[in-house]
């Protein structure tokens, strides 16, 4: 890349090289990730643990430090869509006691990172860490994003997703995403049931800054506790606290 300072970019390297499947890194695996000689990377390893960016077990394996979170609190708070969704996010939390989730897209990359989440009070399924990212494919909140785009531009993003299956009932068709986004945009907010992970169902809108999508919010619970009628009503109440909270 024209301007790039090499050191700077092997040490981001680096530090993704490192993901929720390996979160620790013997120095060999994490040259072999970097393509880097050892030394190279021992030497660059050294700077990021005395700065706070890497941490070293005693066993020698690297891991990331606690300044990147740090960081990414600050990066959370800034954002764009956490002043736009953030008093939405905690009202659903206390009106529903579930999970809350504020997910922001990168329409480059087709991609949806968690970036806020509220805690439920009820007994939840397992549900994404905030700095999580996965690709928009099923599930109700990259449905939501998906459902704020124009017919036009919907059209074009469909073909590129990859739609690999998550469970059975993943939506793994593009005419079958199609036509459940659109029913979505039709009546304002995304659903699933179990397409995401097991026992899980969900309802998310898509969130506008500017008139563009930047993102969702969603509240998931128990498929147990969200049966279809209230599914739904769980949809048209994400739908109107955030058209209240953000008037």
């Amino acid at each position: 890349m024209t301007g790039e300072v090499r050191s700077v970019g092997r040490a981001l390297d680096i530090l993704s090289a490192f993901s929720s499947a390996h979160p620790r890194l013997t120095l060999s695996e994490l040259a072999d990730a970097v393509g880097l000689p050892r030394p190279s990377v021992r030497r660059l390893a050294v700077t990021l643990i005395d700065r706070g960016f890497l941490r070293q077990d005693p066993d020698g394996a690297y891991l990331l430090g606690v300044r990147l979170l740090e960081l990414g609190s600050q990066v959370t708070a800034s954002s764009a869509i956490t002043h736009r969704a953030g008093p939405a996010a905690d009202e659903l939390a206390r009106m529903t006691g579930e999970t809350v989730l504020i997910a922001e897209v990168d329409w480059t990359s087709l991609s949806l990172l968690i970036i806020g989440k509220r805690h439920p009070v009820q007994p939840a399924a397992a549900t994404s860490p905030v700095g999580h990212r996965y690709a928009i494919a099923t599930g109700c909140l990259a449905k939501a994003v998906l459902s704020g785009l124009p017919p036009a531009g919907l059209a074009s993003v469909v073909p590129k997703l990859r739609l690999t299956p998550r469970t059975t009932s993943s939506i793994v068709d593009p005419d079958a995403l199609a036509a459940d986004v659109a029913a979505s945009r039709a009546r304002g907010y995304a659903i699933q049931s179990g397409e995401f992970l097991p026992g899980m169902s969900g309802a998310a809108v898509p969130v506008h800054v500017s008139g563009r999508v930047v993102g969702a919010l969603a509240v998931l619970g128990s498929t147990m506790r969200y049966p279809g009628p209230e599914l739904h009503r769980a949809g048209r109440l994400v739908r109107s606290v955030l058209t209240a909270t953000t008037r």
